[in-house]
């Protein structure tokens, strides 16, 4: 399992498990809520209530009814007389009623005559239904009075009315409806008891997917910045391992995979650096062990070569007539060996440069001490003039480098041009510059021209700059060459100053 998919599965489990746990806590709690919402003992216990609300009020009604009928043939349409009165109230007592009204019709509504109450009761004005009796007389006969009245209804005649029943309280029959409405509206929280219950389990779940999409797009959103990085920088490794240098990443992520990133950078930066410089100095290595060959061939040549001129020489001192003409065939060949044996001796410098002997020198001295040896015939060597510049070196390696820095721009030159050299101090560092007016670096070995056997020239062998670089490099300085302005070019040679200040006299 790849590190991304590793990250993504812990950050799901940190974030779904405690969710799953909630979840299931909340699911129990709900069903055991939900549950307690609806109870059975409470519906039947509505239900007893609501018919024995229904039960007595039909009692109720059926009382005050009959009573009504039996009474309306009782009572004439005048008032009691007090016998009668009497009786009413001795019957009322007996049927558990509470009153007797009669009414009379007067211009279109209904006006109470008189009210007896049962015995035993003081007199006291009870409640006027006038207003309710076309009503009860259309319907069935009953007064149900929000103002506490239940009473039958019944005409005397066509302008008398008797009313016989009992009182209420207030809001008697808004609870009896109540209780009839509450427990219907029980019975339905039952049915939705049931019904909410799967509907619920549904909606958690599809809160829980919806949770789990979340995490799941939060992780792969936190774990994507750790792990392509480290991705990257797998990659890149993979590179390197293949011998791929080059290889570099894009520092990105966390404060420590960017540190990660750019460490891994200087790293391979680091790398290819030694593996360029281990090339060159393997290049070097070989160029050397074939310099010191081939310095070691040309002498085994030119020892007896130079041997057999030499007694051909003695030779001819003992035959005057033939001196002339073999004198100078012998010479030029003598010449040849010379040149022969300087570039012997330049192949076995260069396969083994002595370890300088550091001492205190004015590079400006050594500067107008190489421009006072001569170089090539028709060009003319000028130093200027300038204050001393003190360096720590080898004498005899720095006059030899200097020397080749203006051979070099010397034969470079054309006849009747002047090679300049001249020496300051500059940021901290002695400088040896030397100018010349030929054609300049060549645009193909521009930079190859301080590798050995790199040449521009017919004769030469290509190692008189490599010989100035590495004694560059023994004295902790730099060579290199660039094209001069107006044409030439310009050899400059950075030494460190001397930190005593010391010149050599």
């Amino acid at each position: 399992m790849s590190l991304r998919a590793r990250l993504i599965a812990a950050l799901l489990a940190l974030a779904l498990l405690p969710t799953a746990v909630f979840t299931l806590f909340t699911l129990v709690e709900l069903d055991r809520a939900t549950q307690g919402w609806f109870r059975p003992g409470v519906d039947r216990a509505l239900q007893s209530a609501q018919q024995l609300s229904r039960t007595a009020l039909t009692r109720m009604e059926a009382t005050a009814l009959a009573q009504t009928a039996a009474w309306a043939r009782e009572i004439p349409a005048a008032r009691l007389d007090p016998a009668g009165r009497a009786r009413a109230r001795a019957g009322l007592h007996d049927a558990g009623l509470d009153f007797l009204q009669s009414y009379r019709r007067v211009d279109g509504r209904w006006r109470l005559l008189e009210q007896v109450l049962p015995a035993g009761v003081p007199g006291t004005r009870g409640t006027d239904l006038g207003g309710e009796l076309d009503a009860a007389l259309a319907r069935d006969g009953l007064v149900r009075s929000s103002r506490g009245a239940l009473a039958g209804v019944a005409r005397l005649d066509s302008t008398h009315a008797l009313a016989v029943g009992m009182w209420v309280p207030a809001d008697f029959f808004a609870d009896v409806e109540r209780v009839s409405e509450g427990r219907g509206a029980y019975s339905r929280l039952g049915v939705m008891v049931d019904v909410q219950r799967p509907l619920t389990w549904l909606l958690v779940a599809g809160l829980v997917l919806l949770l789990a999409a979340l995490a799941l797009f939060l992780a792969h959103a936190l774990a994507r910045p750790i792990a392509r990085p480290l991705s990257e920088l797998s990659a890149a490794l993979d590179r390197v391992a293949g011998g791929d240098l080059q290889a570099r990443v894009t520092p990105r992520g966390a404060r420590e995979l960017r540190v990660l990133g750019s460490a891994f950078n200087a790293m391979t930066a680091r790398l290819e650096e030694a593996r360029t410089a281990m090339a060159a100095a393997e290049r070097e290595a070989a160029w050397r062990d074939v310099a010191r060959k081939l310095a070691h061939e040309f002498k085994n040549i030119l020892t007896p070569l130079k041997l057999s001129l030499q007694l051909i020489e003695a030779e001819l001192r003992s035959a005057p007539d033939m001196r002339a003409d073999a004198g100078a065939n012998l010479q030029a060949a003598l010449d040849e060996v010379a040149q022969l044996e300087r570039l012997a001796d330049q192949f076995s410098q260069y396969a083994r440069l002595p370890e300088p002997h550091l001492e205190p020198l004015d590079l400006a001295r050594l500067a107008r001490s190489a421009a006072g040896r001569p170089m090539c015939e028709g060009v003319l060597v000028a130093c200027a003039p300038g204050e001393p510049v003190p360096v720590r070196g080898d004498q005899v390696l720095l006059a030899r480098a200097a020397h080749n820095l203006v051979l070099n721009a010397c034969e470079a030159s054309p006849a009747g041009a002047t090679v300049e050299i001249a020496a300051r101090c500059e940021h901290g560092h002695g400088v040896l510059e030397v100018l010349d007016r030929g054609p300049g670096l060549p645009a193909g070995l521009a930079d190859r021209l301080f590798e050995p056997y790199v040449s521009t020239k017919r004769r030469g062998s290509g190692l008189g700059l490599s010989l100035v670089r590495d004694i560059a490099r023994q004295h902790g300085g730099t060579v290199s060459l660039e094209d001069r302005q107006g044409g030439g070019a310009c050899a400059r040679l950075v030494l460190p100053l001397a930190k005593e200040g010391q010149v050599s006299r």
